[in-house]
């Protein structure tokens, strides 16, 4: 995902409590009936849960926003049912078996589902979860770690399309004159990313990649533009597929659509905001991000909140590293930089960790959890060299792929393709806050540069293996080191006097210079 900035103090609206893991059940199904008016913005729905017990309990607590509830059946029966703030409680007696519970109600969701007119002025619905809001408008176990097969089933005006998670599976005209159209993903996916969008929309079919068929979704006075827009989705799709293994999901449809961040990255149907799509070619980095998500975030997912670089710092690192091999190794170096700055104005504002344990979910979307997570990934490149990092990245995906993961479990694969245990790494960058700062001294003596590298930060003294390169007018001499001292001094053979003394020359390094 990407917040769109102009529209941060909007996001940050949604400070309530974190939606917790329910350690008693598994929601391993979830159907979804939604009844979309052609105006207005209410719903008529019925949710059917297949949960799985985990534990021995008489209930079944779920999240549920304000909307009113009808009916709750368990296994066909009528069930007593209690409501607290955003807890719904249905009794269910024990059950040893997966059994389903069917909750009919009806009303405005409060968030999380919206309709309303897009910037056309067209009617329309669409989901919008992230983080924790879908149960607004479904009854669920709203957090990352429960993670489930879901369908939706759309009833909408005739006139309308309807696209969700998954595939297509059957369109009926009512009698009358509506129609009901039915997706289903059977692959487990979070339910922050289990969403539907329903208005008037040109639908372009892509052409696919490596199988998997691409669709763009876009209001009909967008469709060219749109199109411009998306243009190297394919290649995209291709370069992951080929890097972490293959795409995950059924199809891949890029949806315009009515969303308060910049692009969220649903699972197969990434919703991206009407406002960008303008035909100028602003959004390709954007669509790269969101198109990674599903690898990571979508399929992989975090097992915790505070784990959220698993996802952001991922999507961000390999959004950028299409363009690397696309267009350069110059083109990807700038984007790297920029995500430096970036985590740098942000870190001189307020430090955190990129590993944040808090209740104010929408404020882990932030330059900590993204570009610095993008960096930590740079920098295990870095120390691990392209080829056991990629293996160590598809190794990850596959053993996680549709499950859930921590940055333990990342760190155990690495380390297995690094050679060399990382947990020193991981605790630095992950677990601790800030980054290293260089002060670099010189002074050079009958063919020999004593070189003085000072750590100027405060708190951490960080550990990395460094290149440092003695520059002079005939040629140059580098040497790796590893700095893990407050000050370290090295010497560097050299014929004749340096003209620079650089560190990092190749950039592996999230870091600033002292003046």
């Amino acid at each position: 995902m990407q917040v769109t900035r102009r529209l941060l103090p909007i996001v940050l609206f949604c400070a309530a409590a974190a939606a917790a893991q329910n350690p008693f059940v598994d929601v391993q199904h979830y159907r979804i009936e939604i009844d979309v008016p052609a105006a207005g913005n209410e719903i008529a729905a019925i949710a059917e849960l297949t949960v799985k017990p985990l534990m021995s309990s008489t209930t079944l607590e779920l999240d549920f926003g304000a909307l009113e509830i009808d009916e709750v059946l368990v296994e066909g029966e009528r069930a007593a049912f209690e409501r607290t703030g955003e807890r719904l409680r249905i009794e269910t007696g024990v059950r040893a078996a997966p059994f389903k519970v069917r909750i009919r109600y009806h009303g405005k969701p409060a968030d999380g589902l919206f309709l309303q007119a897009n910037k056309y002025g067209d009617h329309g619905a669409f989901a919008d979860n992230w983080p924790n809001r879908a149960h607004h408008w479904f009854p669920s176990v709203d957090h990352p770690s429960d993670k489930a097969s879901v369908e939706l089933l759309i009833t909408a005006p005739a006139k309308y399309g309807v696209v969700a998670n998954g595939t297509h599976t059957a369109t009926t005209t009512l009698p009358d004159g509506r129609k009901r159209t039915h997706w289903s993903e059977p692959a487990p996916i979070p339910v922050h990313c289990m969403v539907f969008g329903a208005t008037e929309f040109a639908v372009v079919r892509a052409g696919e990649a490596k199988g998997t068929p691409i669709e763009y979704y876009l209001y009909p006075l967008d469709r060219e533009r749109g199109v411009r827009e998306f243009g190297r989705t394919q290649q995209i799709v291709e370069l992951y597929s080929t890097l972490f293994g293959p795409y995950p999901y059924g199809k891949l449809a890029l949806v315009e659509s009515s969303t308060r961040f910049g692009g969220m990255e649903n699972a197969s149907a990434i919703f991206l905001d009407e406002k960008r799509i303008d035909g100028h070619g602003t959004m390709e980095r954007l669509v790269a991000h969101e198109i990674a998500h599903q690898w990571f975030g979508n399929s992989v997912t975090q097992r915790e909140w505070a784990d959220l670089w698993l996802s952001e710092g991922f999507a961000t690192y390999f959004g950028d590293l299409f363009f690397e091999r696309a267009d350069g190794a110059e083109a990807f170096a700038q984007r790297m930089r920029e995500s430096r700055d970036a985590y740098l104005k942000a870190n001189a504002n307020g430090s955190r960790p990129v590993y944040n344990r808090t209740t104010d979910l929408s404020s882990l979307l932030n330059r900590f959890t993204c570009e610095k997570g993008a960096w930590v990934l740079h920098m295990l490149r870095g120390i691990m060299g392209d080829a056991p990092f990629f293996a160590a990245v598809r190794e990850y995906y596959t053993e996680f792929r549709d499950r859930n993961a921590t940055t333990e479990e990342l760190r155990a694969v690495m380390e297995k393709h690094a050679g060399q245990p990382l947990d020193w790494f991981f605790q630095q960058w992950i677990f601790e806050r800030g980054h290293p700062v260089y002060s670099v001294t010189w002074n050079w003596n009958e063919g020999k540069t004593a070189i003085t590298i000072e750590q100027t930060q405060g708190g951490t003294v960080f550990r990395m293996p460094m290149v440092v390169e003695v520059r002079s007018r005939t040629g140059s001499q580098r040497q790796t080191v590893l700095i893990d001292e407050r000050r370290e001094q090295i010497e560097i053979a050299i014929e004749q006097s340096p003209m620079i003394v650089v560190i990092d020359p190749e950039e592996w390094v999230l870091k600033e210079m002292a003046q």
